[in-house]
């Protein structure tokens, strides 16, 4: 994907949340991103195909991102899953201004070869890894939750986005995922929102910087991949989202490390903060969810 945007100079056909996808359902096997090939091949494609269409009706931004959020958390209900990178491929080219049909393709090619992998990638598992998560299908966010974390997004899309003209980087879709998944898995602890908050700033800070000393795209893409997996480990903490947020400073160009860390680490506190006290304040969105996320 990196060496061919980079090839034809078309970085409309960046799917960051591929990554994640690779790593939520064929490494980890979260059981709500890989109860499905079919879901796998189809919900992202189609979540990317309607945020493509919303960015060329030529909506307000904020209005089109939350819209782009709520038509895909109703595709993932509509269709019982909780495939959640379809949210953040709905929103993406709305937060970034994708409007080329390129991208709903590429998305479309790239999980049609994740959910073709998924037989074998279980296989080539070694003999030494930590067995998988189980795949047993975990069905539906329950509308306490798609309800609370799409009042959560939406909120932080009209504070951070409009109210505070945050740059759009503070708006990245896989926050979005990383936030809702939080939630749905129910007991949001102080703790393991700090390891996961650490974790999504110093990948976004080594993606910028690879961006930036990398005059090979691709390469640095691949870098950035690898210092987010070896800060996965280090914080012991495996959190496919920040893959995706270690490659966006691939569509963004010249970004700032700096900003572009600032930016991750605002966005992804208030979220993570708005899910910590929705999760204290009513257990039973908690208590509905029945399926631990990444």
């Amino acid at each position: 994907m990196l060496a061919l945007a980079n090839a034809i100079g078309v970085h409309a056909i960046i799917f960051p949340e591929g990554a994640a996808l690779v790593m939520g359902v064929s490494v980890l096997r979260l059981p709500g991103w890989a109860a499905s090939r079919l879901h796998v091949a189809t919900l992202p494609p189609l979540c990317a195909l309607a945020g493509t269409l919303l960015v060329r009706a030529h909506q307000p931004a904020w209005a089109a991102a939350i819209l782009g959020a709520a038509v895909a958390l109703l595709v993932l209900h509509s269709a019982d899953s909780r495939l959640a990178p379809s949210v953040s491929a709905a929103v993406l080219p709305i937060v970034f201004g994708v409007d080329d049909w390129s991208y709903p393709v590429a998305v479309l090619v790239i999980c049609l070869v994740i959910a073709g992998a998924m037989p074998w990638t279980t296989r080539l598992r070694p003999a030494s890894a930590p067995p998988p998560l189980p795949a047993d299908r975990p069905g539906r966010y329950p509308w306490a939750v798609a309800a609370a974390g799409l009042g959560a997004i939406t909120a932080w899309i009209l504070l951070g986005g409009e109210l505070l003209a945050l740059p759009v980087a503070a708006l990245a879709p896989p926050l979005f995922v990383s936030a809702l998944e939080w939630l749905a898995q129910g007991a949001c602890t102080l703790r393991r929102g700090l390891r996961r908050w650490l974790l999504l700033v110093c990948a976004g800070f080594a993606g910028a910087v690879a961006e930036q000393l990398v005059a090979v795209d691709w390469i640095a893409g691949g870098l950035a991949l690898a210092a987010a997996l070896g800060l996965m480990w280090l914080l012991a903490t495996p959190h496919p989202p920040a893959l995706a947020i270690a490659l966006i400073p691939q569509i963004l160009g010249d970004a700032d490390p700096l900003a572009y860390a600032a930016a991750i680490g605002a966005g992804a506190g208030a979220l993570y903060l708005a899910m910590l006290a929705l999760d204290r304040l009513a257990p039973l969105t908690s208590a509905a969810a029945t399926a631990a996320g990444p």
